[in-house]
């Protein structure tokens, strides 16, 4: 049965070697001379093994891995790569584009360039910068020079948050900057290419025919492009878990090649002519729309099918999907740790391998159940969310946006014809785009709409795709083995029950009687976590949210949480609404339940959380920052003082109190900017440790050099999220110990000096 599966998808496991030797290529790294001796080795044990037909299977999956594993790996940087300068640092450099820009915002947008120049020097390597302000008119392959400020990659560093440093560098970015848009000086004249001139055309007839909202998302829906579509309706997307509809994918690809299949059978074209239209439209709409591995994967296949129509020949789609999975892997590795790469693929092997029961709704409910099962652990790893509603919400979206997409291609291909034809088109378009936007409101709308939870381990996701395929030998053996197929059903749920078991393993675990009080890096704003002696915890701040920027409340405080095994909060405290304090608690608000929630105007009695205590502090009356809330937290012989944002208005409040101010940490007030921190705070607080949230590179010169002196001089060691990641202290009310995440680097206090610590 094993040889006969193979021999009819043989790709499949090559696939699956040269992705498992890209996934180990991190930890696979041996010195030159050993990697010799031992490919010598296998070379022999190989000629031997070749002999024996399961033993050449073995030793070829062996060689495919190896392949793998060597792509995988990370080659030394050039000598002349911009990554050996030394950074930060501001440049001029001259460049060239290696893609179109990509708007974010009117006002912010992304160029990925391939470097030539740094003053004046021969460089090489890839940067990606950010542009503030309106961009001149670039395209892709145009050479540029600027002055930028240049810097390594840097995500925010805290336990089990997502790391955009890391992300970036996987895709060969090494070095990222910041520029002003209006330096930008183009150092050639250069027409666009025609995908790039393409693109504009038809963004430019969808915005002059429709409404700016229907614009945007049929935009989204035939090109992948959603700059303009409003936050709101992007957000509804993502809760009814039908955003794939705006990703350019297989959904897409499929329709533009059925759309010209059926225009040219319709014209009465044979059936090889058909399969030839439908391959040179796909190949120019994937060059159109760019090289995602959503869009790669889904050309390949679509490419794969049609050849074999062309020649006459039959195709696995099976087969056809780890041909494109090879295809990508082998040009683009890093792609392999790409989020989009993954649910693709998933998304697709799970609805081919899935069976189809009979009828047009059960057939239908098949395909969505069969891609949100496969894409399940994948979506909570990377995003720690799942769409509840998304089967049933994919039955209405799908077929309207698949029929808003084909009328919008049709239109923009009668754009090149007939402007009136065009415009009826696009208006035959606009009330399908208001259906599909009622019905994804609607769905967006109902209660538990999207389940929040903690990303799996790899063994977690392991034992849930094998209980994947015991389902469905189960669902095939039903007719035939009933006794056997009802034993691997169960043994389904038991890994299934298991597998949850795992993700939930931190939840489950007893409290160990310790105060831990972590200060996570949210770049420059603030977010606390305080775990209490008993399990408890409470949240002080959640860092910045918004639309168009990263929202730490659901990218850095939420996954921490969940790595820390909380579910559920006593307490959130917005200290005062300040965005980049009180940003990210919405988002918090949505994946947790809160049994207390105390803010700078309304009040609160102290907390006690095991034989830890926290008490909010009296703040001053007015000022922005001033009036902020201040928070303390007593464990015995240990104390910690959260000062917010409060400055020299605020301190003075604060001494006038008379509320007991000694702390052994203290959180310094406003990212130490110099109005804070005065000398008489310091000598009332006295503390050993103080710790600075503030962000890399701000604008804003924080911590201010006096404020460092001053902690310095009150004999303070003093700790930042700018340069140690998150920070986090953990205490028995005898001793303290403070760990810097992003070294790991760990000291101890001992806070009784009357007990050996």
């Amino acid at each position: 049965m094993r040889g006969r599966l193979t021999a009819r998808v043989p790709f499949v496991p090559l696939a699956a070697a040269f992705a498992g030797g890209i996934a180990a290529a991190p930890i696979a790294t041996i010195p030159l001379g050993i990697a010799v001796w031992a490919g010598a080795l296998l070379a022999g044990i190989g000629l031997v093994a070749l002999a024996w037909p399961v033993g050449a299977t073995a030793v070829t999956l062996l060689a495919v891995g190896a392949v793998g594993a060597l792509r995988g790996a990370e080659a030394p940087a050039a000598a002349d790569h911009v990554s050996r300068l030394a950074l930060p640092a501001t440049v001029a450099i001259e460049a060239r584009l290696a893609d179109e820009p990509l708007a974010w915002t009117p006002d912010r947008a992304r160029l990925l360039v391939d470097v030539e120049r740094v003053d004046g020097e021969a460089r090489s390597g890839t940067v990606q910068l950010t542009a503030y302000g309106a961009l001149p008119p670039l395209t892709s392959g145009q050479r540029i020079g600027v002055e930028a400020r240049l810097d390594r990659p840097r995500g925010f560093r805290n336990p089990g948050t997502f790391d955009y440093g890391e992300r970036l560098q996987q895709r060969g970015v090494a070095v990222v900057g910041t520029v002003r848009a209006e330096r930008i000086v183009a150092l050639e004249a250069r027409e666009p290419a025609w995908p790039a001139r393409f693109k504009r055309h038809a963004l430019a007839a969808m915005r002059e025919a429709l409404p700016p909202v229907s614009a945007a998302l049929l935009a989204g829906l035939l090109l992948g492009e959603r700059t303009d579509l409003p936050p709101d309706v992007d957000a509804a997307f993502r809760r009814a878990g039908v955003y794939h509809v705006l990703a350019v994918s297989g959904f897409n690809v499929a329709l533009v090649a059925s759309t010209v299949w059926a225009l040219l059978t319709v014209a009465r074209a044979p059936r090889r002519i058909a399969a030839l239209g439908a391959l040179v439209v796909v190949l120019a709409f994937a060059i159109v729309v760019g090289a995602q591995p959503s869009v790669l994967r889904a050309t390949v296949m679509a490419v794969l099918v049609l050849l074999a129509l062309l020649l006459e020949r039959d195709a696995s789609v099976l087969n056809s999907l780890a041909v494109a999975a090879l295809a990508i892997l082998a040009g683009r590795p890093a792609d392999l740790h790409d989020p989009g790469f993954q649910l693709s693929f998933a998304a697709t092997a799970g609805i081919v391998l899935a069976p189809m029961p009979q009828g047009r709704l059960a057939g239908a409910l098949a395909v969505s159940a069969a891609a949100q099962l496969a894409v399940l652990p994948i979506s909570l790893a990377h995003f720690n969310q799942l769409s509840t509603i998304g089967i049933v919400a994919n039955l209405g979206v799908v077929p309207l946006a698949g029929l808003g997409t084909v009328l919008g291609l049709v239109a923009i291909a009668a754009t090149f014809v007939s402007t009136t034809l065009a415009g009826w088109l696009f208006t035959a378009a606009w009330p399908i785009l208001l259906a599909l936007r009622g019905i994804v409101a609607v769905a967006a709308m109902i209660p538990g709409a999207v389940v929040y939870g903690p990303a799996p381990g790899p063994l977690a996701v392991l034992l849930y795709v094998t209980a994947l395929a015991l389902g469905l030998a189960a669902w095939h053996l039903r007719q035939t083995q009933r006794r056997r197929a009802g034993g691997l059903a169960g043994g389904a749920g038991v890994l299934v029950i298991a597998s949850t078991l795992m993700t939930l393993a931190p939840a489950l675990r007893p409290a160990d009687g310790l105060l831990r009080v972590t200060v996570l890096d949210v770049g420059q704003g603030d977010a606390i976590v305080v775990e209490g002696p008993d399990g408890r915890t409470v949240l002080v701040d959640a860092g910045a949210g918004g639309a168009y920027r990263l929202d730490a409340g659901e990218r850095v405080v939420a996954p921490f949480l969940w790595n820390r095994g909380v579910l559920r909060l006593a307490a959130a405290v917005v200290t005062h609404d300040d965005a980049d304090h009180a940003g990210g608690m919405a988002a918090v608000r949505d994946r947790f339940t809160i049994r207390e929630r105390w803010d700078g105007s309304v009040g609160a009695g102290a907390l006690a959380l095991g034989g830890a205590i926290v008490t909010p502090l009296a703040a001053a009356e007015t000022g922005r920052n001033d009036a902020a809330r201040v928070v303390r937290v007593d464990l015995g012989l240990a104390s910690f003082l959260l000062t917010s944002d409060i400055e020299a208005a605020g301190e003075q409040a604060l001494l006038s109190s008379g509320a007991p101010l000694d702390a052994t940490v203290l959180k310094v007030g406003h990212h130490g900017s110099r109005t804070s921190s005065g000398a008489a705070l310091l000598r009332a607080v006295h503390p050993a440790v103080a710790v600075i949230s503030v962000g890399a590179r701000n604008t804003y010169g924080h911590p201010d050099p006096g404020v460092l002196a001053r902690l310095e001089a009150a004999g303070a060691v003093v700790f930042r999220t700018d340069r140690d990641g998150a920070v986090l202290l953990e205490t028995d009310g005898r001793r303290l110990t403070v760990t810097r995440w992003a070294s790991r680097e760990t000291q101890h206090y001992c806070l009784d000096p009357e007990t050996a610590c």
